[in-house]
């Protein structure tokens, strides 16, 4: 499949040398030029590599009534973290797919939820305060990254080989939230990389309601 069928262009790239700890940098940017904040960019690699895993606590929050981070990413096999900063109890939750959990957690607990052990979207939400909305990627690879402030994910220790490139975002207009394109890492590498799709708004995570507990919880 082409760039321009996948609407992601590789505007260039830098090699600086070779090495088996590569430093690879990608930014992304849209047709604006503008950098694109808080995508989910992960490198799976078309050989397997032992030994290499990703065992980063994955700390969501509850706070003032919403997920922060409204999105993460996390290795196949490991956990969420939830920590409730509010005063009040959530009900936190997600049916989607095969990662599915379900559980109160009180004001300032920490709760963790079960190994997730199948790839895919986590779409999270909470019982009590139903505009609450926060998204988890589960990837099958240890390189993941989300793009920061200047849409520039960093990844560190990626050895040379040839990889499939994703870029996800939960309200990214493509099929499955996410484009690919298959690159070849032979040495430190500066990508910019240009997404051409447009992105459905991002509800809003708040209530005109005032409510902070119900009865039966």
């Amino acid at each position: 499949m082409s760039l321009k069928h996948l609407n992601l262009f590789i505007l260039f790239g830098l090699i600086s040398f070779t090495t088996l700890a590569n430093k690879v940098s990608i930014s992304i940017i849209a047709n604006s030029s503008s950098p694109l904040e808080s995508l989910v960019v992960y490198l799976t690699p078309a050989q397997p590599i032992s030994n290499k895993e990703n065992h980063d606590n994955l700390i969501i929050a509850q706070k003032n009534k919403k997920f922060v981070p409204y999105i993460e990413v996390v290795q196949k096999g490991n956990n969420i973290s939830f920590h409730n900063n509010d005063d009040i109890t959530h009900h936190i939750y997600s049916v989607s797919g095969k990662n599915r959990f379900d559980f109160k957690i009180q004001g300032r607990q920490v709760k963790n939820s079960p190994n997730l052990n199948n790839i895919g979207e986590v779409a999270m939400g909470c019982n009590i305060h139903d505009w609450m909305s926060g998204y988890v990627l589960v990837v099958d690879t240890p390189f993941f990254s989300k793009t920061n402030t200047q849409g520039t994910a960093i990844f560190n220790s990626i050895p040379d080989g040839k990889y499939q490139l994703t870029i996800w975002h939960p309200q990214l207009d493509a099929p499955h939230n996410k484009v690919s394109q298959t690159i070849t890492i032979t040495g430190n590498q500066q990508l910019q990389l240009k997404l051409t799709n447009s992105f459905l708004p991002i509800p809003s995570q708040e209530s005109e309601d005032d409510f902070d507990f119900l009865e039966d919880y």
